[in-house]
C-alpha cells in the first residue's frame, strides 16, 4: 500500500482540534500500574508492557512490591519501570541481576534490554480523538547514568527475552535503581511457560524500508557502510516478528538480454521512418536525465574519420535533443575531453542529422552511442520526448558498412533472449530468508506494470511494451527461470508479486491483464493486491487480498479463505478513530488489537505502507528533512499534492521507528547503529506475540484426544472472542488489562492441552 485515496485525511476545522487538545482521550483513559513504594524522593511504580505512560501520569494506589511477568518460551515481555521524582535525581542509574529458577534454571542478565520512554510533541491531534501535548513514543536505549528532574515521570522500557532453551519455571532476579542518596531495589517474578512459541512467525507482513531514508538520516556514503547499517534495521525487524516488504532493494535480480543491442527507451512500431520499429526516448523526469544508449561500445581506429548520420523526430517543434559519442580509453574508462556532441532541433516530421568526425584523438579505442531527447544540462531539469531511426555509425571511406549493431531497430524476435542472475538475489535470500527467517516478502520484478488507483504505467521489458510479441516471449523467460529459482531454493511460496496498489474499478482490465499474464507464465508464483473496493470483480486473480483495515468483511473471508485465498488487511493514515489505528495520540492497545481481530476474523498477513517514513519530498526541500524527534507528523508526498503544502496524514503514520541521528540538520556524522525502536512498534509485537497463542491454542485442541474433549471445548469457546473484549474494528475495549487477563487465560489452557 503506497497511499491510499481512502487513507487521506478529512481536514479538520480549527475549533475542533482545540477542542481535541485538550479534552480527547482523558475520560477513557485506563488505570495503568502498581506502585512499588514512595518517599520523599522519588515514587516508583511498574506496569504491564502495555500502556502509555504519560509525563504526569499520577503513581498508582494499588500496592504490589514485585514485578510479575509470565511469557513462553522464545517470547519477548516487556515492562514499564516508571520513576516519578519529586526532587531532582542526579546520576540515576539501574542495574539486573541473573533470573534464577527454583529448580536450577538460569537466565543472564544480558536476557533483558533497557530503553528510555521518550516523548514527542504532538502540535495538531491526529484526529478529533487525539490530542496536542508529550506523548511517549521513541526508546533510545539506557547507555548510562541521567539526570531526573522533578515532577514528572521518567519511565524505563525493560524487555525480557527469554530463549526457546530456557528450562520452564518460575525464576527470580532483581532491578536495583540507584541515585545520589536514593536507592531501590525491586524483585522481579518470571514465570516461564511449558510452551515456546515458534521459530517462524505464523503471521505474514510487510512494512515498507526504502534505503535512501536510512543512507540519508545515518549519513552513509559507500555501499558497504550502506549495506552494513540496512542489516540491523532488518535484524530489529526479525526481532519484531515482521518483515520488511523487500529485502532485495540492496540485492535485485539482474537481467541481462541477448539480441537487443539497445538500453534505455522503448521500440515503437508506430510513426517509424523506415522497417518495423524506431526507439522513443521519453524524458518526463525534472530531476535527472533519461536516455538510451548502445549497449556495447564501438571500437575506433586513431586517426580515422567517421560519420555518424540518423533520422529522428521530436514532440514538439523547434526541440533540442542530444546525441553523445563518449570517448573511452583501452581500459573502457571515459575521456570526457575527447567527447563528442551534437545538439539538434527536431520536429514533427522525421529529420536526417549528420555529425562528420575527425578524430576521437590519439588516447581513444571506442565510443558509447548515448541519445537524449532533449537539451542535456546539469541538473536534468528538461523534459521531453523524441524518436530515433536508421542510426549509422561508419567510417568515412565506407560510409556502407554501419558498425552500429542494431542500429535500424529491425532485431529478429527469434535471436532475443533474457537470463536472469541471482547473485545478489541469493546472497540477500540466504541471509534474510533462510537465517533472519522472514516469512514473506515483496518479489521485485522487472518488466510488469505499475500503479495505483492515481495513475498508471504499462510494462515495459527489454524495450518492449507489454502486449507485444517481443515482451511477451522476454517475460515469459524471465518469469519461468524466477519460478523455478525459487523452487530450486525453497523460498516459493514466501514471496508475493505486489505490483498494483488499490485498483479503482477503471483499472480492473489493466490489472486482470497484467495478474493473468503472470499466472500464465509462472503459476507458482503467488499474486498480491491492496484492495480498498473489496469484492469479487478483482479477487479473482490474486492469491492473497490485503484489504484497508476498516473495509475488512469476516464474511467474505470466512467464504472466500477456505477456497485458497489469502487475506491481509492493512493500517495507513486511515482509518481514523474510532478504529484501531497505529497513530502516536490514540489508545496503546490499538496495534495489539489489531492482531486479535486479524486471528478473529482469519486474517494471515498485516501491512503498513513504511516503518521508516521520516520525510515528505512534497513538503520538504531536498537541502530540508524532517526531524522525526521533533515532528511528529507524517505529511503527504504525491498524489498530486502540490509541493510546500502541508498536508496531515497523521502523528505516526508509516513510522514506527527513529533514526539515531537526533539532529539531522546539524548532524552530519556517521551513524553505524540500527534504528530506534518504538512504543507503537513493541506493541505491535506484543500482538503478534498474542496471534501465536491463538494459532498453538488453536492447534492443540484440534490435536486433542478423546479424554481432552473437554478441554478442546473449551479452547474453541475461548477463540470465540467475547463482546467485552470487541465485537468490530471500532467498537473495542481501550483497557489493555482486559487483553492481558484473557491472554493468560489462552496460556493456561495451552498448558494443559499439552501437559494432558
Amino acid at each position: 500500500m503506497n497511499r491510499s485515496r481512502r487513507c487521506i485525511p478529512l481536514w479538520l476545522p480549527a475549533a475542533a482540534i482545540l477542542i481535541a487538545a485538550v479534552t480527547a482521550g482523558a475520560a477513557e483513559k485506563p488505570a495503568a500500574g502498581y506502585l512499588i513504594t514512595e518517599g520523599p524522593r522519588a515514587a516508583l511504580w511498574w506496569a504491564e508492557g502495555a500502556y502509555k505512560v504519560m509525563k504526569n501520569d499520577p503513581a498508582p494506589a494499588t500496592l504490589r512490591k514485585t514485578i510479575d511477568l509470565d511469557c513462553a518460551r522464545n517470547e519477548y515481555e516487556p515492562f514499564l519501570l516508571v520513576l516519578g521524582p519529586k526532587t531532582r535525581l542526579d546520576d540515576v542509574r539501574i542495574s539486573i541481576s541473573d533470573f534464577t529458577g527454583t529448580t536450577g534454571g538460569r537466565l543472564p542478565a544480558d536476557a533483558v534490554r533497557v530503553r528510555h520512554v521518550e516523548y514527542v510533541r504532538v502540535e495538531i491531534p491526529t484526529d478529533e480523538n487525539g490530542a496536542a501535548g508529550w506523548w511517549p513514543d521513541p526508546l533510545p536505549p539506557y547507555d548510562g547514568p541521567f539526570t531526573a528532574p522533578a515532577n514528572e515521570n521518567h519511565p524505563l522500557w525493560i524487555t525480557v527475552y527469554v530463549p526457546a532453551s530456557a528450562a520452564p519455571g518460575e525464576y527470580r532476579g532483581t532491578i536495583t535503581l540507584t541515585a545520589d542518596g536514593w536507592k531501590a531495589e525491586v524483585p522481579i517474578r518470571l514465570r516461564i511457560r511449558t510452551f515456546a512459541l515458534p521459530a517462524r512467525p505464523s503471521v505474514r507482513s510487510s512494512f515498507g524500508m526504502p534505503t535512501d531514508f536510512i543512507r540519508r538520516y545515518h549519513n552513509l556514503e559507500t555501499r558497504e557502510e550502506l549495506e552494513k547499517v540496512v542489516d540491523l534495521y532488518y535484524k530489529d525487524l526479525a526481532e519484531h516478528r515482521v518483515a520488511p516488504v523487500t529485502p532485495f532493494e540492496l540485492y535485485p535480480i539482474k537481467v541481462s538480454f541477448t539480441g537487443i543491442p539497445w538500453a534505455g527507451g522503448e521500440f515503437v512500431s508506430e510513426q517509424v521512418h523506415s522497417g518495423k520499429r524506431a526507439l522513443k526516448i521519453v524524458d518526463d523526469d525534472g530531476t535527472k536525465s533519461i536516455d538510451a544508449r548502445a549497449e556495447a561500445p564501438l571500437a575506433i581506429e586513431t586517426g580515422v574519420p567517421y560519420i555518424l548520420s540518423w533520422w529522428a523526430r521530436t514532440e514538439t517543434a523547434d526541440q533540442d535533443y542530444t546525441v553523445l559519442l563518449e570517448a573511452l580509453n583501452a581500459e573502457g574508462r571515459p575521456i570526457p575531453e575527447r567527447n563528442i556532441l551534437k545538439i539538434a532541433k527536431g520536429g514533427a516530421e522525421w529529420k536526417q542529422e549528420t555529425l562528420d568526425i575527425k578524430s576521437f584523438g590519439p588516447r581513444a579505442a571506442a565510443v558509447r552511442l548515448r541519445l537524449f531527447p532533449v537539451f542535456r544540462n546539469n541538473d536534468g531539469t528538461t523534459v521531453g520526448t523524441a524518436c530515433f531511426d536508421d542510426i549509422v555509425l561508419a567510417r568515412a571511406d565506407a560510409p556502407a558498412v554501419n558498425l552500429l549493431s542494431g542500429g535500424d531497430f529491425e532485431m529478429p524476435v527469434e535471436a532475443m533472449s533474457v537470463a536472469a542472475d541471482f547473485g545478489e538475489f541469493d546472497r540477500a535470500a540466504r541471509r534474510y530468508l533462510d537465517e533472519f527467517g522472514f516469512n514473506s516478502f515483496h518479489l521485485p520484478l522487472e518488466g510488469l506494470g505499475t500503479g495505483s488507483f492515481y495513475s498508471r504505467k504499462e510494462g515495459r521489458f527489454g524495450g518492449f511494451r507489454q502486449g507485444t510479441p517481443e515482451y511477451d516471449k522476454l517475460l515469459s523467460q524471465y518469469l519461468r527461470q524466477v519460478e523455478t529459482h525459487l523452487a530450486r531454493n525453497g523460498w516459493l511460496g514466501k514471496e508475493y508479486i505486489y505490483w498494483f496498489d488499490e485498483p479503482d474499478p477503471k483499472d480492473y482490465p489493466f490489472v486482470r491483464e497484467g495478474m493473468l499474464n503472470i499466472r500464465k507464465n509462472a503459476p507458482r508464483l503467488t499474486r498480491f493486491i491492496t484492495e480498498h473496493r473489496p469484492g469479487p470483480a478483482i479477487m479473482d486473480v490474486s492469491e492473497i487480498g490485503c484489504t484497508i483495515f476498516d473495509r475488512v468483511d469476516p464474511k467474505t473471508v470466512a467464504e472466500l479463505a477456505p477456497k485458497g485465498r489469502e487475506f491481509w488487511s492493512y493500517l495507513c493514515t486511515g482509518p481514523k478513530s474510532p478504529w484501531v489505528t497505529l497513530f502516536i495520540d490514540h489508545p496503546a492497545v490499538n496495534l495489539r488489537m489489531w492482531l486479535w481481530m486479524s486471528y478473529a476474523w482469519g486474517l494471515k498477513g498485516i501491512l503498513v505502507w513504511e516503518a521508516t517514513y521520516w520525510n515528505s519530498g512534497t513538503l520538504f526541500p531536498a537541502d530540508i528533512m524532517q526531524n522525526p524527534w521533533a515532528d511528529p507528523m507524517s505529511y503527504t508526498v504525491g498524489y498530486g499534492v502540490p509541493f510546500g503544502r502541508p498536508d496531515h496524514w497523521g502523528n505516526g503514520d508509516g513510522r514506527f521507528l527513529y533514526p539515531p541521528n537526533r539532529d539531522p540538520a546539524r548532524d552530519k556524522t556517521k551513524h553505524f547503529e540500527g534504528p530506534v525502536d518504538s512504543i507503537r512498534w513493541e506493541i505491535l509485537r506484543e500482538g503478534i506475540e498474542d496471534y501465536e497463542y491463538f494459532v498453538l491454542l488453536e492447534k492443540a485442541a484440534r490435536g486433542a484426544s478423546r479424554k481432552q474433549k473437554a478441554l478442546a471445548d473449551e479452547a474453541r469457546s475461548l477463540l470465540r472472542f467475547p463482546a467485552s473484549l470487541f465485537t468490530s474494528g471500532q467498537d473495542y475495549t481501550k483497557d489493555p488489562k482486559a487483553l492481558l487477563e484473557y491472554r493468560a487465560k489462552v496460556a493456561d489452557l495451552i498448558e494443559k492441552l499439552v501437559r494432558n
